[in-house]
């Protein structure tokens, strides 16, 4: 499986469940069932999950790019190089000037993100406001509209 049938996955995944929330929500609003409200409510976690075993997918397949670069002698402008400095951000201040690294020391670096950089990056935390507004609006059918729970 290649990095990009992974990102494939994780679009095609994040379109069904985008599809499946607002097809769940707007039945539950339609017919005032407050159970199906709280049954949308997962989907932005699992949409994280997804997104958190590409993100853990790519650092491998970074460190390939990084050494075939070197082994082929591609020092300027190399694919991985620019990668690494425009999505690693703090990493890639860290890290250095990724260029100038033997074939060895690319091999030693540490590309794969930390758990906090996992999970609160901006994505995640917009994942994580959604079920929260997801929630809420479980609850305040519940107790605003007085919507019947099945």
């Amino acid at each position: 499986m290649t990095y990009r049938h992974w990102v494939s996955q994780l679009t095609q995944m994040t379109g069904f469940f985008i599809a499946g929330t607002v097809i769940l929500v707007s039945y539950g609003f339609t017919q005032k069932i407050a159970a199906i409200l709280l049954f949308a409510a997962p989907a932005p976690i699992l949409i994280l999950l997804t997104y958190v075993v590409v993100a853990s997918v790519a650092s491998p397949v970074l460190e390939l790019i990084l050494r075939l670069e070197r082994r082929l002698q591609i020092r300027e402008n190399s694919l991985g190089t620019t990668y690494v400095q425009s999505h690693l951000g703090s990493m890639a201040a860290d890290i250095g000037n990724i260029e100038d690294y033997t074939d060895e020391e690319v091999r030693r670096l540490r590309l794969h993100p930390s758990r906090r950089r996992l999970f609160w990056a901006p994505v995640p935390i917009i994942l994580y406001v959604s079920t929260l507004f997801l929630l809420g609006l479980f609850v305040l059918s519940i107790t605003v509209f007085h919507y019947r729970f099945m």
